[in-house]
């Protein structure tokens, strides 16, 4: 038998005493388990085991990950790290299928029994994993721009490259709803299709925090038949995954001994080659670190973590999400507003106006669709241009809809990047004449001045202003991209 001859090899020679260590302190069935587990060497303080197939893989580290690391640390001493099993390949696994065959029948029985339900097991666990998952968040729903192009091709990169060292660990930052849980859930939702054999774990931080409080609260009652149990529960979770991806970790600020041993499995995982994917409220930097022992403040919002879980963050691969710019404003919009009812007429224009005023997040955006599309069905409106800035501007409630001069060349003087003083000024170049003739246009066209009263706040007479803006009309009809920035700038006002 394989396992006898390593004896015969002095280099193998502790895998030999491990084993016969651990058939010590198992069942007849565990020592015919232990038949088809094969050594593959010590390695970087890694021991490397094979086994015929995942089922018994899973079976392995479950059931007999404890004593394996128990006894590996006996026979290796301080050298010993932990261990990993490899599944063969069909034909590899052959001999060691026969070996399980010379056991007695009813172990045998005993031992495909086992692996059914296992499968079984695993199957209802990949199952719960789904429906933890968002159907619509996946990368195809995700709207690229360039606020998130970095954190979607980082991404992207883990799926198409799983443990690799030069993108592990990484995290993903950024505000709230810029888009931070669907792209941690779109990366579960690509392993899951592209490497079923996987075992992909999603959870929020708080899942974390609860878990691992649990094992401390059933510690405090004495129920040690619990402990035991949730800590195998735990272990299984989080220890036994190849990916793991965790949201919001910030949450786990009060928590110190989560964040001491969230420290700990980022560590192991990043080592044995597992991926793990965090997400944040803010770059690492920006937290204020907790020396050994000191206590994050009360009532604070501040962002505080300690050290221990501070330090890998601080090293791993960092990706931002912004707030959305015009152009994935845009995107967004058009993206939602594909059940809405506009004007097909003036469904482009009605995006670009709702598009024009900046917004905080993805969910404002989100917000604001849905609100239009109960105005709809609630009221029977339809929703043309004319109507969707009528309801978008009486819905601003507080805010006063009475535009003034003022407004209007702070407006102008910002799209054109220059000061608003210089509207008025005596300057002709066309880098101010163009602004100011457009600012003209938009007094007259937006407010209930006269063009008296705009010439003087301009510093023009009465003809100057008529002649602007006589001009700036010849000149939009010619001249498609100033046509629509004068647009895009009076949807700003108007919104």
């Amino acid at each position: 038998m394989d396992n006898i001859a390593y004896l015969l090899d002095e280099k193998a020679s502790p895998w030999a005493r491990a084993l016969a260590l651990v058939r010590e302190e198992c069942s007849e069935f565990g020592a015919a388990f232990f038949d088809a587990v094969g050594f593959e060497g010590f390695f970087e303080g890694c021991v490397c085991l094979t086994v015929p197939d995942s089922f018994r893989a899973t079976w392995l580290n479950s059931h007999y990950g404890a004593l394996l690391r128990k006894t590996f640390t006996a026979v290796y001493g301080s050298d010993f790290v932990d261990y990993k099993v490899r599944v063969l390949d069909e034909k590899a696994a052959q001999p060691a299928l026969q070996k399980v065959s010379q056991v007695s029948k009813e172990v045998e029985r005993r031992i495909l029994s086992t692996i059914a339900q296992a499968s079984v097991a695993q199957a209802d666990r990949n199952a719960e994993e789904k429906l933890n998952l968002y159907e619509k968040y996946t990368f195809d729903n995700f709207v690229e721009g360039e606020c998130n192009f970095t954190a979607l091709k980082a991404c992207q990169t883990i799926v198409e490259h799983p443990g690799d060292s030069a993108m592990n660990l990484l995290l993903v930052y950024g505000a709230p709803g810029l888009g931070k849980t669907h792209l941690l859930q779109s990366i579960a939702a690509s392993l899951q299709q592209s490497r079923p054999s996987l075992r992909i774990v999603y959870r929020q931080a708080y899942d974390f925090l609860r878990d691992f409080v649990a094992i401390g609260d059933a510690a405090k009652v004495k129920d040690w038949g619990k402990v035991n149990s949730l800590k195998q529960k735990f272990a299984d979770c989080y220890e036994h995954c190849d990916v793991l991806l965790m949201d919001d970790i910030q949450l786990l600020k009060n928590g110190l001994k989560s964040q001491e041993r969230l420290s700990m499995l980022i560590k192991y995982m990043c080592r044995m080659g597992r991926q793990v994917v965090l997400s944040c409220d803010c770059h690492p930097s920006k937290f204020k670190k907790l020396s050994q022992g000191e206590r994050p403040e009360k009532n604070s919002l501040s962002h505080e973590l300690t050290a221990d879980l501070l330090n890998p963050l601080e090293n791993c691969v960092a990706v931002g999400l912004a707030e959305p710019d015009f152009n994935t404003r845009m995107a967004l919009i058009r993206k939602m507003s594909e059940g809405i009812p506009f004007v097909e007429s003036d469904r482009e224009e009605i995006c670009r106006y709702l598009a024009i005023q900046p917004r905080a997040n993805v969910r404002i955006i989100e917000g604001l669709m849905n609100w239009l599309r109960a105005m709809h069905v609630l009221n029977n409106v339809e929703l043309n241009l004319a109507n969707v800035k009528r309801m978008h501007a009486s819905s601003k409630s507080g805010v006063s809809s009475i535009l003034t001069v003022e407004n209007v060349m702070e407006s102008v003087a910002a799209e054109f990047s220059i000061e608003p003083r210089v509207l008025c000024s005596k300057r002709q170049d066309a880098g101010v004449s163009v602004p100011r003739k457009v600012a003209m246009y938009l007094c007259r066209e937006l407010t209930t001045e006269s063009l008296k009263n705009i010439g003087e706040a301009f510093h023009r007479d009465y003809s100057t202003v008529i002649s602007s803006i006589n001009s700036l009309v010849e000149q939009i009809s010619k001249d498609e991209s100033l046509r629509r920035r004068v647009e895009d700038i009076r949807y700003m006002l108007e919104s």
